[in-house]
């Protein structure tokens, strides 16, 4: 495989499928992107997904305490990822997209191969903060680089391209090695020798996609970079936004749509599996079965994300929220007050979590995207990020000592209620300030661009 930056020179206005690229991207950088896509988002949730079985069979953490050790290390993880997201950026910008992406999946690589090896939780949760600075690296630079390559007149194209690799890596990683373990054990190996193998396994393909990404994107420091604002100054005008209650809506939003997406990623498997276990199951077969349903939720999200864009698109966009969030209020309560998530009732519930935290992201997204003034745009979007990090270190920590101190179904009643919450306030400012219909503020946002 040749540098994918030396491929560069003399391609203008590429085109793969419905996506153009901006001049001087190669088919190369362009597939790479794609091949990026794929598994940048699949290779920062398998770790979660696989976790339960590393409290049981290689740490031998009792039930009780895995709920609250779960909400630790996605608290501490995320303190990782706020404090640095913004320096990857920076380092992108001085160094060049390809470097800072090649160290993410070299540090994904690394927590894999470190995982296995905790023997205390003090441990674990250092070897998750290690982790922690792969998922800056993998998923900044996945958005960014995302950002740099396409034409403008496609990049809505290249987004939707995207976000369905995204989930396909997903269902694909997670459908092929939660079997791993089961084909493994029953093959004479102990189940931590199994869960050892699958992570390390894992680790050696990390490593070997920084090595595609490494000769495949595009090289060098990206042209016209515009000067970065600190955080203080950032937070200061993201937070005077909130002015408009649709920003602050959106703010809100953000805290609870991402704190809905930690919950299903982090304690979703674990229910599952301690549920499975109680009923006879091995460990290697109840992370088996949790696999199956973490592939329903997603294969659920998927196909609905097409549709929530289109009904975004075509009514009142705090309107869509409120539908969002009456949606995200039942998905999440009828799960958690399954009895049993191991039963065939399972099943639709998994297909409308996923319907549930899909709407809910994409719907808040698309807010703060109408509402964010063109002057301030970046400090805008800059605190619905560290909004919704907010929300994910709540739902993690609060979360994972329900989980415990309650029932293991806890944290999705926890985001049941917040989405309901959400949906009363969202209900609030439709009444009170419903904004402009989307075809009035795309002609709003035209007269201000042009001005």
């Amino acid at each position: 495989m040749s540098n994918g930056a030396a491929a560069d020179t003399g391609i203008q206005n590429l085109k793969i499928g419905p996506v153009r690229f901006m001049p001087g991207i190669s088919r190369m950088n362009a597939l790479t992107l794609y091949y990026a896509g794929f598994f940048s988002i699949a290779s920062t949730v398998f770790l979660s997904f696989v976790q339960p079985f590393i409290f049981t069979e290689i740490l031998n953490i009792p039930q009780e305490d895995q709920g609250k050790l779960a909400g630790n290390l996605v608290f501490f993880s995320e303190l990782v990822i706020l404090s640095l997201i913004g320096v990857a950026g920076v380092a992108s910008d001085k160094i060049g997209r390809r470097p800072v992406y090649v160290f993410g999946f070299a540090m994904l690589a690394v927590g894999y191969i470190l995982y296995p090896l905790a023997t205390s939780e003090t441990e674990l949760i250092a070897y998750r903060m290690i982790f922690a600075l792969g998922v800056v690296g993998a998923t900044s630079m996945l958005a960014t680089v995302q950002a740099d390559y396409p034409d403008e007149r496609d990049r809505g194209k290249l987004v939707g391209m995207m976000g369905f690799l995204q989930a396909v890596g997903v269902i694909v990683v997670i459908l092929t090695l939660s079997k791993l373990p089961q084909k493994l054990t029953s093959g004479g190996m102990t189940p931590a020798a199994a869960g050892e193998t699958a992570l390390w396994l894992f680790a050696g393909i990390c490593l070997f996609n920084a090595g595609v990404l490494r000769f495949g994107l595009k090289g060098g420091v990206p042209s016209a970079i515009t000067t970065r604002e600190s955080f203080l100054p950032t937070l200061k005008r993201g937070l005077k936004a909130a002015e408009n209650p649709r920003v602050a809506l959106s703010y809100v939003a953000a805290m609870v749509s991402r704190g809905d997406l930690s919950t299903v990623s982090t304690f979703f498997s674990l229910w599952v599996m301690q549920v499975g276990i109680s009923k006879g199951m091995s460990s290697a077969e109840a992370l088996k079965a949790s696999g199956l349903f973490f592939v329903i939720v997603t294969i659920a999200a998927t196909v609905w994300a097409p549709v929530v864009g289109i009904l975004c698109d075509r009514m009142n966009r705090v309107s869509a929220l409120c539908m969002a969030m009456a949606l995200a209020t039942c998905g999440y309560l009828i799960a958690g007050f399954l009895p049993d998530p191991t039963s065939a009732a399972m099943y639709p519930a998994a297909v409308l979590l996923g319907m549930a935290e899909v709407n809910a992201v994409l719907a808040a997204q698309t807010l703060i995207g109408q509402e964010a003034p063109k002057d301030g745009r970046g400090a805008v979007i800059g605190v619905f990020g560290v909004c919704g990090g907010i929300g994910i270190l709540i739902a993690g920590k609060l979360g994972g000592y329900l989980f415990d101190e309650w029932r293991p179904s806890a944290p999705f009643i926890l985001m049941g209620i917040a989405n309901f919450s959400l949906l009363l306030l969202a209900l609030l400012v439709r009444f009170k300030a419903p904004g402009p219909m989307p075809q009035d503020a795309a002609a709003r946002n035209a007269a201000a661009h042009s001005a």
